[in-house]
């Protein structure tokens, strides 16, 4: 019986070895959404925001088996099906981009290299993580991995009213707090730098992702049509 054991461990272990896997994931850090507002000519930045579980995300991970990848986020509260909500993830590698997308209660993923591409609609939502899984196209070297979502108040994608976003990790933030770095994680108390209008008014992260979304969108529904 031990021999048979050891036997059937070995054959697991050599199993492992003949697949080709890899896995990565980044754990990003609660109540570190980010608040935008504008008012007039007034706008400002605030950092440390806690209450908005639905958006913040608690991280973000690829896994590789064979010729196919997932791609999964995870957030502190749950995934949301409002039309003011949505969820991002991208990853590149060396000459590979994959992106998912969920928005509305709809999902939907692609994955480029050159002129291959590969799509997938079923993007699957339990609780507090979405996944979605693709085909590989090219080397899977990771070069970039990264997450983003975001609420609005009004339409999904007016950035000229108040909104929330969160980025895994938090370097992709290209937005300007007026701060020195020296955040100390707590609450924000909404003192952060504001503008009387003498200064242009910096750009607000995420519309140029916005375009290609939609330009996305626009592929996906021409694949579908052709299908």
């Amino acid at each position: 019986m031990k021999v048979r054991n050891a036997v059937a461990i070995g054959i697991c272990v050599l199993m492992c070895f003949c697949f080709s896997a890899s896995a990565e994931q980044i754990t990003d850090g609660a109540g570190d959404v980010y608040h935008w507002s504008q008012t007039g000519t007034v706008w400002s930045w605030r950092t440390n925001i806690a209450d908005k579980p639905d958006i913040d995300i608690k991280e973000i991970s690829y896994a590789i088996n064979d010729d196919k990848i997932t791609l999964t986020l995870k957030v502190y509260g749950s995934i949301q099906t409002s039309e003011k909500v949505g969820y991002y993830m991208w990853y590149n590698s060396t000459d590979t981009v994959y992106m998912v997308s969920y928005v509305n209660g709809e999902g939907a993923a692609f994955g480029m290299k050159g002129m291959n591409f590969t799509s997938e609609q079923n993007v699957t939502v339990s609780a507090d993580a979405l996944s979605v899984v693709l085909d590989v196209l090219g080397d899977t070297s990771k070069v970039e991995l990264w997450g983003y979502a975001v609420e609005y108040t009004t339409t999904f994608g007016d950035q000229m009213n108040e909104w929330w976003g969160d980025w895994a990790p938090n370097d992709k933030f290209i937005g300007d707090t007026g701060d020195d770095d020296t955040d100390d994680g707590t609450s924000d108390d909404g003192t952060d730098e504001t503008d009387d209008g003498s200064e242009s008014q910096p750009s607000t992260p995420g519309f140029e992702v916005l375009a290609v979304l939609v330009a996305c969108g626009v592929a996906f529904i021409l694949l579908k049509k052709r299908r």
